[in-house]
């Protein structure tokens, strides 16, 4: 079936430049709109729409006012946003998408290069096309039986130390190797599994396998190990027990496992969160606060916290070799967390350019992201830990 693309942009040259490089991908439908009007009608009318191309500034009803449009539809289509005049808001444009219920959005600030254009775009659709498997619905009961018949798996994605020019660290990801939808994301299965209180079941199961990797293969004895955890498991004793449990069996020391927590899972029931993050840290585990920039944390609450990593969120990282105002803050976190002697990660590069601003800014930044390296199997792991040859960075 052909994925559905929409372009407005009010300059007829650049549409039609646009047009005919998503013409040039395999299996795509391209409509055009020259203004957000036009676009939202077309979005009407084509009931399917698999990724919407906007310009952000457009007469009459520009790319903003499309967004809020579209965010009423009943299922929502990818955004790549685009701006040649006020390139600077293009951030603030995507996290406002994403506070309207967009889940897949990317921004590219004008002019558009042909190579970074065509790879957003099949990102984009890319991802639409698993958050539509993710859709299916698929029963609760299918998913346990997946994780009896051993379907679901860990990917690991490196992050890199410039300093050692090797991953020091790999992010454990949870993937389901579905038998008729093919490999699927988290998008698939987490928040149903959380929702229904079912998460310890894959989190165990993720956990083990990323622990014989560390414990069965020399290569990986020394690697520490990043473990997502769900909001739930922070109130449950009996996980971290069976957690230092498996540690130890393993003989790996504790402090070679990072358990990450989202910024906003951290002030939720403050108390108790703070409470089960103390014995934690007690009993050797390091811990990073995740998703850093994309919640409401003070500098008060951040001192409070026992964390040892922060994780800069992708919306900070995203294009920060042109996007000043954030450049401005990024360096304002950089310097509290050193002085918070704190590990600091720079999550979500996808691109040359960003990766060069921050190895030229930030040597003791460790990296992150596609760009880098994606996510690969444990069996492919040991050929990704090579910083130059594996990874795309330059010094």
């Amino acid at each position: 079936m052909a994925c559905h693309i929409l372009i407005a942009e009010d300059s007829t040259s650049q549409r039609e430049a646009l047009a005919a490089l998503c013409r040039t991908l395999p299996d795509v439908e391209v409509h055009e709109a020259s203004d957000g009007r036009w676009a939202e009608q077309l979005a009407r009318k084509l009931g399917q729409l698999d990724l919407v191309i906007t310009d952000i500034n457009m007469p009459g009803m520009d790319g903003i006012e499309l967004i809020q449009a579209l965010s009423r539809h009943v299922q929502l289509p990818s955004l790549l946003l685009l701006s040649g005049h006020v390139p600077e808001l293009l951030a603030n444009c995507m996290r406002a998408a994403e506070e309207l219920g967009f889940a897949n959005i990317a921004y590219l600030a004008k002019p558009v290069g042909v190579e970074d254009f065509l790879q957003q775009v099949q990102q984009l659709l890319h991802n639409r096309q698993s958050n539509l498997a993710a859709e299916q619905a698929i029963p609760l009961t299918e998913i346990f039986s997946g994780l009896a018949q051993n379907q679901f798996c860990a990917y690991f994605q490196p992050i890199y130390n410039q300093r050692d020019r090797r991953a020091l660290q790999v992010e454990a990801l949870a993937r389901w190797q579905h038998p008729a939808y093919g490999l699927l994301g988290p998008s698939s299965f987490i928040n149903r599994l959380e929702h229904e209180g079912f998460i310890v079941l894959l989190t165990r199961r993720i956990v083990q396998t990323s622990l014989d990797l560390l414990s069965r293969n020399a290569w990986a004895h020394d690697l520490r190990l990043s473990i997502n955890l769900s909001r739930g498991l922070l109130d449950d004793s009996e996980f971290f027990e069976w957690l230092i449990k498996e540690v130890e069996e393993r003989q790996i020391a504790a402090n070679q496992i990072v358990l990450e927590i989202t910024e906003t899972m951290a002030f939720q029931n403050l108390g108790n969160t703070l409470a089960a993050l103390l014995r934690l840290r007690m009993r050797g585990f390091e811990l990073s606060l995740d998703d850093f920039g994309a919640g409401h944390t003070n500098l008060e609450q951040l001192k409070d916290l026992p964390i040892t990593e922060l994780k800069l969120d992708r919306t900070l990282i995203k294009s920060i070799h042109q996007a000043h105002r954030t450049q401005s803050i990024l360096d304002g976190i950089i310097q509290i967390g050193r002085q918070l002697k704190l590990r600091m990660v720079a999550e979500g590069i996808d691109n040359p350019h960003d990766l060069a601003y921050l190895q030229g800014r930030y040597p003791d930044l460790e990296l992150q992201g596609f760009y880098l390296a994606r996510p690969v199997t444990s069996a492919d792991l040991a050929t990704h830990l090579d910083y130059e040859r594996h990874g795309r960075a330059r010094a």
